[in-house]
């Protein structure tokens, strides 16, 4: 085997062991689960026309007695936003080295 030095047109620092770069080739997973969500918002009422006030009175009685009734309607339209999605979570991810050799033998 023949050795082939290069010569040093400068000073260099002694370098000790060689770099290497590894690599390791995995599938990776992550289980994913997806949860839909229907959430409301603060309802808005707007009056629609104006109340109407039914008289709970009997006429026959002509006034006698100690109390009033009366009843108050109101047409109303109720606004409620609602907002419909999912969300993504993430369980921990979890790796697999692509190992061809049983873990108990190399134990």
């Amino acid at each position: 085997m023949e050795n082939y030095f290069e010569p040093a047109a400068e000073c260099k620092t002694e370098q000790i062991g060689c770099p290497v770069m590894g690599y390791q080739d995995v599938n990776v997973c992550v289980p994913v689960t997806i949860k839909a969500f229907g959430e409301v918002g603060n309802a808005i009422t707007k009056c629609l026309g104006k109340a109407v006030i039914i008289s709970g009175c009997d006429p026959c009685m002509n006034g006698s007695g100690d109390v009033c009734k009366f009843a108050v309607s109101q047409k109303l339209r109720i606004e409620v936003p609602i907002i419909f999605g999912a969300r993504a979570e993430a369980d921990e991810a979890v790796v697999d080295c692509d190992c061809d050799f049983d873990c108990e033998d190399s134990l």
